[in-house]
């Protein structure tokens, strides 16, 4: 197994929030866009992935959750790949953030054990998710058009929506109701387009690692840990 290859895939699901930019400049949206960045310790909310994303990843879960510290925050990703199911939690001052206030990950796929991002890794994925966008909801939030609000039918209900247009062109319906924001996003048609949809989302998150993460193998071409 290349564990490598299996948290690579599990960010696929991450860059998914790139399509969540929240609503745009319109003074009367400003508390809203506040109120989308304001996620809790124990908040999460899932989707269900549609359109050529579902290939690789057919559905996602984020939470904010601690590991039995109350005093430390983790921000859990969970995917449900073509490959298994990946878990990858990266240890956070809060949501949203910033990729080089990440200070420690974990990664769990299908049933190996959990292991511990050596810093190697935890730099190479501190770069890549500098130009995600879920790392700062409040930038996003500024750079979008209101198109309008709207009533939007999702496996989690008919909920009431934002719908805002980002400025790449990908559309999002989002509320401050939800932890995280989105109700529904669509990337559009193409080969990396598909849409998300709530299924649910709560206040009771809990770790989904299980086991004592070890550390984990030195990767080819990096020194191992001291």
């Amino acid at each position: 197994m290349r564990v490598m290859d299996h948290i690579r895939t599990g960010l696929v699901a991450a860059a998914a929030l790139g399509i969540m930019a929240a609503p745009g400049s319109a003074q009367e949206l400003s508390q809203v866009c506040g109120e989308i960045a304001d996620v809790g310790h124990g908040d999460w909310a899932e989707f269900t992935m549609e359109g050529p994303q579902a290939a690789q990843v057919s559905g996602v879960r984020f939470a904010l959750i601690d590991r039995g510290d109350p005093s430390e925050l983790w921000f859990e990703l969970k995917a449900e790949t073509v490959q298994g199911e990946q878990v990858v939690q990266l240890q956070v001052p809060g949501f949203p953030f910033k990729g080089d206030q990440v200070t420690a990950g974990i990664v769990q796929a299908m049933q190996m054990p959990p292991m511990k991002m050596p810093d190697q890794m935890l730099s190479m994925m501190q770069q890549q998710m500098q130009s995600n966008p879920m790392l700062d909801v409040a930038e996003q939030c500024l750079a979008a058009t209101l198109v309008g609000e709207e009533t939007v039918e999702t496996p989690a209900g008919s909920m009431t929506a934002w719908h805002i247009k980002a400025a790449d062109g990908n559309d999002a319906w989002v509320s401050g109701d939800v932890p995280f924001g989105i109700i529904k996003g669509s990337g559009g048609e193409g080969a990396g387009g598909g849409t998300m949809l709530l299924t649910g989302y709560g206040s009771d998150a809990t770790s989904s690692i299980t086991g004592e993460p070890q550390d984990m193998p030195a990767m080819p071409g990096m020194a191992p840990q001291d």
